[in-house]
């Protein structure tokens, strides 16, 4: 199937995680599919509900029967899979018509312990045309799966710059009822043990708030590790310098990222899970938001250290104190840093970019097919 290189691609692109669900993953699958609908004829089959274990076994035949249709129905070139629980939707798909198929690989979907996916998904995904990985720590988890090499192609994740400049400091401060003087930093993410949260309220924060008497760290998220993170304030007497948020409406959300002093990502190492990005570290450097992240996962593909963040060894409260210490005593290098950290990736993660890599690879699979 030889096209002409001026010919738009029919992609059938097949996600499970999308708006309105929150999350990383479907901020990347609406912003990656927003992208590809300026380069490619696309088509999206879409499951916006919450991605727990009883709702996927609901998405997976929804999923399937609106792909068949579209399948039998319309013109299609590739079924592109945007996550490897989708492996073998994609991999059925691809045999009944006879279509190339790619999955994108974030990290987790590679590294699933249950005992159904195990049997399933990894054999599936040795089956497709393309694997296309969000860093080189989600390429490694899909080698370890068995996926061939010559399969295997990282592509990072991008930013939109929807957050800058859409609030302030003092709004923040207002929202939070805190005085002008307060330190804050700021960690949004699911709540789950890898992100560090618990460990570095219990770890690092108490030696950051004898320093700074007037320091409140902001988490922006929820999850199962909330109970260990209470259990963590409790312990040290926090709850004056720990503010648990939740899931931020949109006007406090972006008041965090244009309102804290420093972005903390503290992660540390749990065996069976992993990190397989990290979008919400060039949310904050596009925000000007100077990054202190731990050098783990996929997060080296998110941060480049001293362009846009400051990466420390994970577990090393010295080193990681270290760098927010030197962001918090100088308000002048922290504003420089910020600036140069939104330049970067600004210019370094555009949807525009990344996108035409993604078409690439689909010009080269019908090329390969014909």
């Amino acid at each position: 199937m030889n096209m002409p290189t001026s010919a738009p691609i029919k992609v059938l692109f097949v996600t499970r995680k999308f708006p309105p669900s929150t999350g990383g993953m479907e901020l990347f699958a609406f912003d990656l599919s927003n992208a590809l609908a300026d380069k490619t004829a696309i088509t999206v089959v879409k499951w916006g509900g919450q991605g727990r274990i009883k709702a996927v076994l609901i998405a997976l035949p929804y999923l399937f029967i609106k792909a068949f249709w579209k399948l039998l129905t319309g013109k299609i070139d590739i079924v592109h899979a945007q996550d490897g629980v989708l492996a073998p939707l994609g991999y059925i798909l691809s045999r009944i018509f006879c279509k190339p198929f790619c999955v994108v690989i974030h990290g987790l979907d590679a590294t699933y312990q249950n005992p159904l996916f195990r049997a399933v998904a990894p054999w599936a995904l040795r089956r497709a045309a393309v694997v296309i990985c969000i860093s080189q720590a989600a390429a490694e988890a899909a080698r370890k799966n068995g996926v061939a090499e010559e399969r295997l192609h990282v592509i990072p994740l991008a930013v939109t710059d929807t957050l800058y400049g859409k609030s302030d400091r003092a709004t923040l401060l207002q929202q939070l009822e805190l005085p002008s003087s307060t330190k804050l930093l700021l960690t949004v993410g699911r709540l789950v043990k890898r992100k560090g949260v618990a460990w570095f309220i219990d770890a690092a924060l108490p030696a950051l708030v004898k320093q700074y008497p007037e320091l409140v760290y902001l988490v922006v998220g929820e999850g199962q590790e909330r109970a260990n993170i209470e259990a963590a304030i409790n312990k040290h007497k926090l709850e004056r310098h720990v503010r648990l948020l939740g899931r931020a409406e949109d006007e406090l959300y972006a008041a965090a990222y244009n309102g804290a002093d420093v972005f903390v990502t503290p992660n540390i190492t749990v065996p069976g899970d992993m990190e397989g990005f990290g979008l919400v570290l060039l949310e904050a450097s596009a925000c000007a938001l100077p990054v202190v992240a731990t050098n783990t996962e996929g997060i080296k593909d998110a941060v480049s250290d001293g362009k846009n963040g400051v990466l420390v060894p994970v577990g090393d409260t010295e080193a990681l104190n270290k760098a927010i210490t030197r962001f918090l005593q100088d308000s002048d290098y922290a504003r420089q840093f910020g600036k140069h950290s939104r330049e970067f990736t600004l210019s370094t993660y555009q949807w525009g970019v990344l996108a035409d890599r993604y078409v690439e690879l689909y010009r080269g699979l019908l090329n390969d097919a014909d």
